[in-house]
């Protein structure tokens, strides 16, 4: 018990806002943009729980990708933004603790465009996981709002954004309040399970 305990402080240490992620330490990560990828999830899970922030958002998604959220399913930006929405209707607020990234692949060189890649080859893929704490709204009965705490993972796709191709605010452009860096998920899949204590 007191090794867990001195292991959840040294993470709170390390994670100070609870959305910087920690890379595992017995991998060579020397072919992975640990300094981007932890800047671009950090601020992805920030924005993530703020419901006023659709479109910041939304630019970290590619126009064409892919997000599969439990059972929902939503490919391109318009039935992304739906999702978001959709996420918020029930819930009053929320709080992401990211706790540890796994690479599984890397370019480490951006791709050429005579055949060896092109914009849709994946940059870096990864799985990230850790808890999400949630108030749900009021109910129509007026029962009081409940606080829940879940596990979740994801799997993860980035690409670098094209902005040559046209991508608008939204699209995968950079912005100051959303995604400022060179990369876009390609494809974002979310595992949910309540947490246990």
């Amino acid at each position: 018990m007191d090794s867990q305990i001195h292991t959840n402080k040294n993470q709170d240490q390390q994670n100070p806002s609870g959305y910087e992620p920690i890379w595992p330490k017995d991998l060579d990560l020397s072919l992975i943009p640990t300094s981007t990828t932890s800047q671009f999830i950090t601020s992805f899970f920030q924005v993530s729980d703020n419901p006023d922030l659709t479109e910041e958002w939304l630019s970290f998604f590619h126009k064409e990708a892919k997000l599969v959220m439990g059972d929902k399913v939503a490919e391109g930006k318009e039935e992304i933004r739906t999702l978001r929405k959709g996420m918020w209707e029930k819930v009053k607020a929320r709080k992401h603790t990211v706790q540890k990234v796994f690479p599984a692949f890397a370019h480490p060189q951006p791709r050429t465009s005579t055949g060896a890649g092109a914009m849709d080859d994946d940059v870096l893929e990864f799985m990230v996981y850790g808890t999400v704490d949630y108030t749900l709204r009021e109910t129509e009965t007026g029962e009081e709002k409940k606080e829940e705490k879940m596990d979740w993972a994801a799997h993860a796709k980035l690409i670098r954004r094209d902005d040559a191709a046209g991508q608008g605010a939204g699209d995968g452009e950079a912005s100051k309040t959303g995604n400022t860096s060179m990369l876009v998920f390609n494809r974002y899949r979310v595992y949910l399970s309540p947490s246990v204590e």
